[in-house]
């Protein structure tokens, strides 16, 4: 396979020079070259480019900032690879990214594009796909652990993100690579749109992971309004409200008592939450320490879900089981916040009149 990475970069060096040095620990194929359009940066990217000693990288410099999708499009017609892969300079690769991209794309002569799993610095999940609503377009899954089964699906998405994507060079040469009129947003998702409306899947794979540190380039959001208005001039007649569809799949479901009484994002999970499986079972070990860890997690594995409340709770009861006061009624504090209730302020006046204590064998625990 021939391939061709397009990274577009404005500013931001210390995130394109992690970057393309992340390319150090990651498997590439024998025939790729890296392709970095510098859009008139006047930090010191241009500094570090012009001395990098880097195997099959190639700097194309601008003498303006162009935009996103003008030096997406440049690349293209200037490399050489069937294969393309866009990808955002603030992002960083992993060991086998190209693998996972690359096993999907050529899985099916149907599919025209693929994106991979996006997560954040601390692990947790940017992107896995894009699903709309009557009135937003969503990184379903935002936020969710990288373990939640619903963000490990193989599947077709109305729309990934350009941040890393991968396509076909001819493919996207053929429709015209990404509309110019455009403004740094919705060129990947108009894009996915007008690959579909010619027959092409546009799907999501978990075996692709890159970290993305996300909107790092300067003035990223400012012509949003302008991006989404333009994409709905154009395709809401073609957007299918996916959002509930999609969770309804995954085994979950929007809370709508608890979105109209507290406000933000509530959703019921159907899904096996084994961090808190292995906090309970610790706890009954007596080994308090790990159980704490377990119990993070276990309210990390979807932020949204309303079992973080229970989740929550068992972890004060813990803290009342290690004597560590202060902590439980902190935990019972953040609980009431959210819901109050007779049963928890009575609870947490129970625990206010408790000495705090350490187990004798807290070293142990």
């Amino acid at each position: 396979m021939h391939l061709s990475i397009i990274i577009p970069a404005f500013n931001n060096y210390s995130y394109t020079k992690k970057c393309i040095l992340s390319f150090n620990r990651s498997n590439l194929p024998d025939k790729h070259e890296i392709l970095v359009i510098d859009n008139n940066s006047t930090d010191e990217t241009a500094k570090f480019l012009s001395v990098l000693n880097f195997q099959n990288l190639k700097v194309i410099k601008n003498k303006r900032n162009f935009g996103f999708a003008y030096a997406c499009n440049q690349g293209a017609r200037q490399s050489f690879g069937n294969h393309i892969i866009f990808l955002n300079n603030d992002t960083e690769v992993t060991a086998n990214w190209v693998d996972g991209l690359t096993k999907c794309l050529t899985s099916n002569r149907n599919i025209g594009i693929v994106g991979c799993k996006l997560l954040y610095p601390d692990s947790t999940v940017q992107h896995s796909g894009v699903a709309f609503s009557s009135i937003k377009v969503h990184h379903i899954y935002r936020n969710f652990a990288p373990s939640h089964p619903a963000v490990n699906k193989q599947r077709e998405f109305k729309a990934v993100t350009a941040a890393c994507m991968m396509v076909p060079r001819k493919l996207f040469l053929s429709l015209g690579g990404f509309d110019e009129s455009f403004i740094n947003g919705f060129e990947d998702l108009d894009f996915c749109f007008r690959a579909r409306s010619k027959g092409y899947k546009v799907m999501y794979t978990p075996e692709s992971v890159v970290i993305h540190h996300e909107s790092k380039t300067p003035g990223r959001h400012d012509h949003h309004a302008h991006n989404a208005r333009l994409f709905a001039s154009r395709w809401l007649s073609s957007i299918d409200h996916d959002l509930d569809k999609i969770y309804a799949e995954d085994g979950l479901r929007r809370h709508l008592e608890f979105e109209k009484k507290l406000g933000g994002k509530w959703l019921e999970d159907s899904n096996p939450n084994h961090f808190w499986d292995q906090a309970r079972s610790l706890v009954i070990s007596g080994e308090y320490a790990d159980a704490e860890n377990f119990f993070d997690q276990a309210l990390s594995f979807n932020p949204y879900d309303v079992r973080r409340l229970s989740i929550a709770e068992e972890l004060s009861d813990l803290y009342v089981k290690w004597g560590r006061i202060s902590d439980a009624e902190q935990c019972l504090d953040a609980i009431i916040q959210v819901t109050p209730s007779k049963r928890l302020l009575q609870k947490k006046a129970r625990i206010a009149t408790m000495a705090p204590h350490l187990p004798s064998d807290l070293s142990q625990k």
